[in-house]
């Protein structure tokens, strides 16, 4: 039987070893999340309006949200991110309403910024608020959204059969068939359903924890590209 490594379960819960693309020691290096395609996006979209050289926000401040350097030199007061603690890292108190209710951001009359969009700079800031790009764990997406249900004696398998508990019968697929096409994430069922390309509106998870965000769509796509590797 081929060795379990990825995908393995720790016995008597529901936890995947963590560290898939990489080593333990490597885990500093890695990635969920992309400063350019998961994180300017977010400032853009809520700040940079004003947080850039000529904004309002800026020329109070001096905070620069355009770009990287700009985000991690922080205000004219200093840093905004504590790397690796988004609990004291200002710009995640302000998002999360720690503070003052008279600072609030974004200050304009854009909307508040969205669960998702806080839940994706808190997890960079975890991971070290580095410039680069993804390293994905999808092994730590399913055991977040999918395990609850994809488990002998769980409702999805019951369902369809597909138990995501390891790697052997994550391959495997549903009583239908595989849902993975290593190197294929546009023919993989698994990623019709994450995308929202499936008929008829079904999609996964079918559970309260939300939809995916797109750090972990992303994380299963980069994944399937790769082969779908079980290192």
């Amino acid at each position: 039987m081929k060795k379990i490594s990825v995908f393995s379960v720790l016995t008597g819960s529901a936890l995947f070893i963590a560290g898939v693309f990489s080593g333990a020691g490597a885990a500093q290096a890695a990635s969920e999340v992309s400063y350019k395609q998961d994180i300017q996006p977010i400032f853009n979209d809520y700040c940079v309006a004003c947080h850039l050289p000529g904004g309002s926000g800026y020329e109070a401040s001096g905070l620069d949200l355009s770009n990287y350097a700009g985000v991690i030199k922080g205000t004219k007061h200093g840093p905004i991110i504590s790397k690796g603690d988004p609990l004291t890292s200002n710009l995640m108190a302000i998002l999360e309403g720690r503070t003052d209710s008279s600072i609030r951001m974004p200050h304009s009359d854009r909307r508040d910024m969205n669960q998702e969009d806080r839940r994706i700079l808190r997890a960079w800031i975890v991971e070290g608020a580095t410039k680069e790009g993804y390293a994905g764990k999808p092994a730590s997406v399913i055991q977040e959204l999918c395990m609850d249900c994809h488990i002998p004696g769980g409702s999805g398998y019951e369902a369809s059969g597909l138990d995501m508990s390891s790697y052997e019968t994550l391959m495997k697929g549903t009583s239908h068939g595989p849902i993975v096409v290593p190197g294929d994430p546009v023919t993989s069922n698994l990623m019709v359903l994450v995308e929202g390309r499936a008929m008829g509106g079904l999609r996964m998870p079918h559970n309260e924890r939300g939809a995916p965000t797109p750090m972990d769509r992303k994380a299963l796509r980069k994944w399937i590209l790769e082969g779908a590797p079980d290192n």
